[in-house]
């Protein structure tokens, strides 16, 4: 396939993903849709761990005041998924890498690690335990819906046009990459708009919509990452046959916690910072740039 055809599949695919979140959010979803409970006094004496099994995925106030505020939500984060389809052409497509682009690319790079690292360590009261292993980025998102959202926002965005660009800058084709990258960091999106429901309500389907959403999100945003150094593994490149090891241990180190200790936002940020160092890595390093081979003729000195 050219290369035209392929930029009108990536975006149309986008663009189709973007009306379908627009057509969801408009259609099946409402600014006061959940019902919101607010603990008691003599709920906020309840032992810790009766207090979370209560009032765990429950929200303490409306996260919209007002429909009019929901409805700037739903225009903004559907406008902003149509641009994923511009980032796919800007990024992936164009003539070459303007500098804007790559401005735009480490701004929003920075700008995910610097969020998503103080979201995980915002706390709840002291009631919900510690937050290196009991309270998780969708728990958080409890307590403070619009920096879940922009968390969510962030994170997609700067690992989508972050993945793209190391695809562009290698001049890497994969077609499965871009795609499962795309759908991966669109889904997060359904994800910060259906809040967790709680250790009571698992089997519903706002809880498995948030669950499923944010697996989907984890899994293939990171296979993203991993089809690119798995084609570089291929290619017996040590330096990335190493990233591709550490980046796969990680994954691995954090199912491992999450089995034994738990889920926590703590756990949950390991393999993105990982993500995150190894994208500023190859996209804005030369570390992982080949050295050009000298000619015959720049090896023997010119002679007088």
């Amino acid at each position: 396939m050219t290369d035209n055809k392929m930029m009108k599949i990536y975006t149309g695919l986008m663009s189709f993903v973007a009306i379908i979140y627009g057509l969801w959010m408009s259609v099946f979803m409402s600014w006061n849709q959940y019902p919101y409970i607010i603990p008691t006094e003599a709920d906020m004496s309840l032992p810790a761990e009766d207090f979370v099994a209560k009032f765990d995925g429950m929200l303490y106030e409306p996260l919209y005041a007002n429909a009019t505020v929901y409805w700037l939500w739903v225009i903004f984060s559907t406008v902003l998924l149509f641009f994923y389809a511009f980032f796919i052409k800007k990024i992936l497509f164009a003539e070459k890498l303007t500098k804007a682009t790559t401005v735009f690319c480490v701004a929003n790079l920075i700008a995910g690690f610097a969020f998503i690292t103080w979201y995980g360590f915002l706390s709840f009261p002291e009631q919900f335990g510690n937050i290196l292993t009991d309270v998780t980025a969708s728990m958080l998102g409890l307590r403070y819906p619009w920096y879940f959202k922009i968390w969510g926002v962030l994170a997609s965005l700067s690992i989508f046009t972050n993945t793209l660009y190391m695809y562009r800058k290698n001049n890497y084709k994969g077609k499965a990459g871009v795609i499962v990258t795309s759908l991966g960091c669109a889904s997060i999106f359904v994800t910060i708009n259906v809040p967790s429901a709680g250790l009571d309500l698992v089997m519903t389907p706002r809880c498995l919509a948030h669950w499923a959403t944010a697996l989907i999100f984890a899994f293939l945003g990171a296979a993203g990452v991993i089809i690119f150094l798995l084609h570089k593994f291929r290619q017996k490149d040590k330096k990335y046959m190493i990233a591709t090891i550490v980046f796969v241990a990680v994954l691995v180190l954090m199912l491992v916690l999450l089995v034994t200790v738990g889920k926590s936002a703590f756990i949950e940020n390991l393999p993105m910072w990982v993500a995150y160092a190894l994208l500023f890595i190859i996209n804005f390093t030369s570390f992982f740039d080949k050295k050009e081979a000298k000619t015959a003729e720049e090896k023997v000195p010119a002679k007088v």
